[in-house]
Formats: C-alpha cells, structure tokens, sequence
C-alpha cells in the first residue's frame, strides 16, 4: 500500500512535523531553528518539479500551520510558493553538481521564509517584519542548504511509484 507518491509524501510530512518539533528545536540559535518542513517543500520541488513542490509545500505549510501560532493558511501559500519556485529553478538550471541544488534550496528558502514574514505583516502579525527577520532568513536558509541532499534523496523515493500487487490481481 505505499506504491504510491502520496502516501510516501504523506509518511515524509508525518516525520518532518516530529523531527521539527521534537529535534530541530535542539538547534535553536537566538530563536531561529531549522526548517525541516520548509526543506521538504523546496526538495519536492526540486525532484518532482514545479507542481509538485506546489502540492507537497502546500500540505507542509499546512502542517506547520497547525504546529504554530501563526495565521492559518500563512505557511501553506508561502512554501507552495517556495516548493513551486524550487521546481522552477531546477528546471531551468542545467547542472551536475550538488552545490548547485544547494544553491537552489538556500535562495528558494530565503524567498520563502521572507514571503512568510510579507505575507504575515499584511495579515497582522507586524512582528515578523523586524531587525531579526535577516538573521532568520540566513539560519534557515544555510539549514536549507545543508538539509536538502538527504530531503531530496527521500523525495526521489517517494517519488518511484511501486504497486507490488498488481501483476498478483490481474
């Protein structure tokens, strides 16, 4: 039963909620901790492409939407945003490297924490917009960078779509 990408992703935003809760709070540097659902957003995007990463940000921002204080819905439109632009860039960027899809991952997380803190402000939450925010946007985005190798290889897994069963039911 999990042949299936959406099942796969579903099992990968399940263990992204508890590893941010529960382990990426460790790393806490002045407030600003990784983040992991933000990761697999921008890695969805970048294995699976521009709709992909949409849907699979969408789901992740939802999840932190219900993990946070924020505004319902805030997460949700900035990592599809974030998960879309990463497909987008992967697309149009011909490379062979792996420092490259870093690059990718730490500027499609800059664009989506600063779209979050945007979008936040003209909802209400007008402490997002502060002195703090760029130390924000540089810890999440270098964690981003550092994180999506592994995030992409589990994509790349939830991406193969097995049905075992098939061949036994014809």
């Amino acid at each position: 039963m999990l042949g299936h990408p959406a099942l796969r992703y579903l099992i990968l935003l399940i263990t992204g909620v508890v590893f941010q809760r529960a382990v990426c709070v460790q790393f806490d540097l002045d407030g600003t901790t990784p983040d992991v659902l933000l990761v697999l957003a921008i890695a969805a995007g970048i294995v699976g492409g521009t709709e992909r990463g949409a849907i699979v940000g969408f789901f992740a921002g939802m999840a932190l939407d219900s993990i946070s204080v924020t505004p319902f819905g805030l997460g949700a439109v900035a990592y599809m945003g974030a998960g879309a632009l990463a497909g987008w860039m992967e697309g149009t960027i011909v490379h062979s490297a792996r420092w490259l899809t870093m690059v990718v991952a730490f500027v499609t997380s800059a664009l989506g924490v600063t779209a979050f803190a945007v979008i936040g402000s003209v909802l209400g939450q007008s402490q997002m917009l502060s002195d703090h925010l760029l130390q924000v946007v540089l810890v999440v985005s270098i964690w981003s960078a550092l994180l999506v190798i592994p995030a992409t290889r589990a994509c790349r897994w939830a991406e193969t779509y097995s049905d075992r069963f098939r061949p036994a039911m014809r």
